[in-house]
Formats: C-alpha cells, sequence, structure tokens
C-alpha cells in the first residue's frame, strides 16, 4: 500500500514538473535603423509562441522610460498558439542613439525574458532645422520617406510635412510617380506661412518585386520647367504577410537554413575574380520560396540555381568577387535573402574580404 501511494505522488510530482508553459520569441532585438524625430513614433511587434504544453500568461511589460510603451496579448495562449507584444518608441525630444530594453514577465519562469530597440534619431532644434531641405519656397522635412517593411496586402502610407516659406500660394505637383505609388498635396493649395503633408501611399501588390527597393517621383510647381523638378526617394522592404498566421501554419511553412551566413574571401590578390559556395536547406514541411536575392554591392554578382527549395533538399548561393570592379580595400558588406519562411523572411549574408 505504501509503495502504491509513494509511486502516485511521484507521477503527479513528476507530471506537474513537466506541465508547464515555455514562451519562445521569433526575436529579441529590433533595430529601427535611422529615422527622424519628425517621422514620429515606430513600432515593432515580437511575436511568440507558446511551445510549453499548458496555458500561458504574460503577466506583466515594463518599459525603463516614459518615450516607450507597450501592449501585449492579455489572454492566455493557448500550447503551440501565438501572441504578440508591441512596443512603440516615442523619438520627440530625444535625438541621438537609444537602446531600450522591455522586461516580460509570465507564467513560464520567475525569470522574466528581456526584448531590445534600438536605432538612431535625427533631431531638430529649431523651424529651420526641422525643414532643412527647400524646392523654390517650399520646405520639407526630408527629401526621403522610408517606409520601412511593407508586407504584401496592406496598403502602406507615409507622410512629408512640408511648409510655404514664401509669400504667395504654392500648389505643388507631381511628376513620373511610380505606378504603384499614389502621391496627394494636402492641402491641395499652400498659403504663405502654412504647412501641409505629402501624402504618400504604397500598394505592394501592384509591383511585382520582393526585398528593399527605392523609387522616385518628381516634385516642382506648375511655373517650373521639367529640368528644375526635384526628386522625392520613397524605401521599402517588400515581405509576405505572416500577421495573421497561426503557431501551427509557422511550423508548417517551409524554413531556410544556410551552411553559412558570413562569406570571407580573405586577402585577395590581383583582378581575377573568385567565388564561394553557400547552400540554402529547407528543414520545414512545406516548400520553401526564395523570392529575391538583393544585392546593391558593385564588385558583387550572386547567382542562385533554384529560387524552389522542396523540404529536406538544398540550393547552391554562388558569390563572385571581383576586385577589378572594387572602390576601396575593404570588402564589408551584405547580401539579404528575402523567403516565404515566416521566421526569417529576410536573411542577411555578410560578405568579407580585403583587396591586395
Amino acid at each position: 500500500m505504501k509503495r502504491t501511494l509513494l509511486a502516485f505522488c511521484f507521477a503527479s510530482l513528476l507530471a506537474t514538473t513537466l506541465a508547464q508553459p515555455r514562451i519562445t520569441f521569433d526575436e529579441k532585438e529590433h533595430d529601427f535603423g535611422t529615422f527622424e524625430e519628425e517621422t514620429g513614433r515606430v513600432t515593432h511587434v515580437f511575436r511568440f509562441v507558446n511551445s510549453g504544453n499548458e496555458p500561458l500568461v504574460v503577466t506583466n511589460v515594463r518599459t525603463t522610460c516614459g518615450c516607450t510603451a507597450s501592449q501585449y496579448t492579455r489572454e492566455p495562449v493557448a500550447p503551440n498558439d501565438s501572441g504578440v507584444i508591441k512596443v512603440t518608441y516615442n523619438p520627440k525630444g530625444r535625438p541621438g542613439r537609444f537602446s531600450k530594453p522591455v522586461y516580460v514577465t509570465t507564467n513560464a519562469s520567475t525569470d522574466r525574458e528581456t526584448l531590445r530597440i534600438t536605432g538612431v534619431v535625427i533631431g531638430s532644434k529649431s523651424r529651420r532645422a526641422a525643414n532643412p531641405y527647400r524646392i523654390g519656397d517650399l520646405s520639407l522635412r526630408s527629401l526621403h520617406m522610408p517606409l520601412f517593411d511593407v508586407p504584401k496586402g496592406h496598403l502602406k502610407t507615409g507622410q512629408l510635412f512640408v511648409r510655404n516659406e514664401g509669400k504667395s500660394d504654392l500648389i505643388p505637383i507631381f511628376k513620373q510617380v511610380p505606378s504603384h505609388i499614389t502621391v496627394e498635396m494636402i492641402p491641395a493649395i499652400l498659403h504663405p506661412d502654412e504647412e501641409g503633408i505629402i501624402k504618400i501611399s504604397y500598394d505592394p501588390d501592384a509591383i511585382d518585386d520582393w526585398g528593399f527597393r527605392r523609387d522616385e517621383f518628381k516634385l516642382g510647381f506648375e511655373s517650373d520647367t521639367e529640368s528644375t523638378f526635384n526628386t522625392i526617394t520613397v524605401s521599402a522592404n517588400l515581405l509576405d504577410d505572416f500577421g495573421s498566421w497561426t503557431a501551427e501554419e509557422r511550423q508548417q511553412a517551409g524554413h531556410a537554413t544556410l551552411s553559412t551566413e558570413v562569406v570571407d574571401f580573405g586577402i585577395i590578390k590581383g583582378n581575377k575574380p573568385q567565388k564561394q559556395t553557400l547552400t540554402i536547406t529547407n528543414n520545414g514541411e512545406s516548400k520553401l520560396t526564395i523570392h529575391k536575392v538583393t544585392n546593391e554591392n558593385r564588385p558583387l554578382q550572386v547567382k542562385l540555381k533554384r529560387h524552389t527549395i522542396n523540404p529536406g533538399k538544398s540550393a547552391e548561393l554562388t558569390v563572385e568577387v571581383d576586385p577589378s570592379l572594387a572602390r576601396t580595400n575593404l570588402l564589408n558588406c551584405r547580401v539579404m535573402l528575402i523567403t516565404d519562411d515566416p521566421n526569417r523572411p529576410s536573411v542577411p549574408i555578410r560578405v568579407l574580404g580585403s583587396f591586395e
């Protein structure tokens, strides 16, 4: 009888020990890069999965200052289900580099998880500094509109702040606008000393492209000649939309694993091109698609043999460097793979070397 009771107690204790929630993040750090204070609040969504076997509860998310705010999934997250922690940073009055921790407390452990957001804010201290660019009597805060990540299936908008510094009404007009971008002046007529915005709407489904790209359009006025119109740049990173995917769908997707993420050519002598090859393996349960290999580096040529990789299969990526095209003695650049892997839609490959 005593042995039976002891065995029952041990089994109950073992079941209690093994049954517990577990929080697993897709990523724990996010870099917003460099952006202007006038861009306003920037937000990133950290996604997590309950990889345990009991419901997971996020009991608290704490930031370290008033510049950082958070929202998070408050209802219990079932095993293999997912939740989010949305972190927003307010750059107003905070120029310079920032690195802010976000502390997450759950019922999974007595130890808290630490997330981190980083970036660099370009600040302004005066009206002139706030609108440092001029096109005639129109002052602008920037000639560049960064839209950051733009998921397919979603229209994304951005705003450029402008001001009429002249003594007459201004009617800005736009030319050579790409078909996937819509530009609108609000208000259409700017009176003297009046502020307005240039609203830029970006439709990622209207263009057959992926990854980081830059687009341009021309800004001027009716009285201007074609040659005096100025260029406005719009940048965006086009990715698949995984926002509504369940944990099960993420698990069953294709997953990219690289044989190496650093290609080091070492010391490169002479002008003869050199090659190195790495392997991309699909360790997931579904077909993996490499939408695009982005490379903006003059000395590099990148070739991918197959853009579709079945589960358990691999494809070779060849990186070739041509020393005759190098402009400096150092090779330190990045190639990006844009994939439909929900865990790694953008995979960076660092390419290093030096020329002699």
